[in-house]
């Protein structure tokens, strides 16, 4: 199996805005940049995307034929979604981060429920399918590379996934996904 994962372009908001499942585009000339650098990528590819504005405007950059997956969208903050960071107060940004991955934002998702999702995700590739180009969220990403590698879910969940650089996966076997 042959996996690439992209995470959307740069969008359009203030540095420490929390956004998981807000709508926003992307900024113009990040989204331009990564397409013409990441285009012939998709070539021989099936092309996915998380149904976000910001993921489906690469995607639709890069293929006339993209799939929309709701299962890679990213995780739901809940009550915090639009709200900076440091607005939220660092106890209760504490308390989040102590109860992961089975904790949710007020209002919002659990990481082991955003897992379960990217894993029925995976689960339905199939083994011997054309490869899978995705474009999704730091999120599903550092989820999925924990998943492929049968690493706990947090293994990756401090790691920064660049925007719009392509991770590829090789030969993962999924059944450890069942």
């Amino acid at each position: 199996m042959r996996l690439v994962l992209i995470r959307h372009p740069k969008p359009k908001c203030e540095a420490g805005l929390c956004y998981g499942r807000l709508e926003l585009d992307c900024e113009e000339d990040a989204l331009e940049t990564a397409a013409l650098r990441l285009h012939g990528l998709a070539r021989g590819h099936r092309v996915v995307a998380s149904p976000a504005r910001r993921a489906m405007a690469l995607a639709a950059r890069l293929s006339d034929d993209v799939a929309v997956e709701p299962r890679l969208q990213e995780l739901h903050f809940g009550e915090w979604e639009g709200r900076r960071w440091q607005d939220l107060g660092r106890e209760a940004i504490d308390a989040w981060r102590r109860g992961l991955p089975d904790c949710a934002p007020p209002g919002g998702e659990t990481l082991s429920a955003m897992a379960e999702r990217c894993r029925e995700w995976l689960a339905g590739l199939p083994p011997n399918g054309p490869p899978v180009l995705a474009v999704t969220h730091a999120g599903p990403i550092r989820t999925i590379r924990a998943l492929l590698a049968g690493e706990p879910l947090l293994t990756h969940f401090a790691t920064a996934v660049p925007f719009a650089v392509p991770l590829t996966f090789e030969g993962h076997s999924l059944e450890k996904l069942e």
